[in-house]
């Protein structure tokens, strides 16, 4: 019984090693951030006046998660092409976002923007 209990301890932390070693080397997530951004919808999408602060912290992390100029350019291109599958996205909305949640995310957030400048 012992050397089954062994086995399992030992298998689990092989498993454990193995998804810690399949982290992202960034902290960026394309997925994560459109996860997250779908908080802003509403504002981007509709009259709604002002973003929410959910919306707010989305634009935060996602920014935080971006340390780098290489995470900066994955994630101007995540956005761009996410913000190109929205129906109904406010252009000047997108591009108003950042100023009004006072973040800089480091890049213009435009549908038109090169990523790799």
């Amino acid at each position: 019984m012992k050397r089954v209990s062994t086995s399992v301890f030992c298998l689990a932390i092989v498993l454990l090693l193995t998804v810690a070693a399949m982290k992202p080397v960034n902290g960026f997530s394309c997925v994560q951030a459109k996860l997250s951004l779908l908080t802003c919808l509403p504002f981007l999408t509709t009259n709604q006046e002002s973003p929410s602060s959910t919306c707010c912290n989305a634009v935060s992390n996602v920014r935080a998660s971006t340390p780098t100029k290489p995470e900066l350019r994955e994630a101007c291109e995540c956005l761009k092409a996410t913000a190109n599958e929205i129906p109904n996205l406010n252009k000047d909305k997108v591009a108003q976002l950042p100023k009004l949640c006072n973040v800089d995310v480091g890049f213009p957030i435009s549908t038109d923007i090169d990523c790799s400048t």
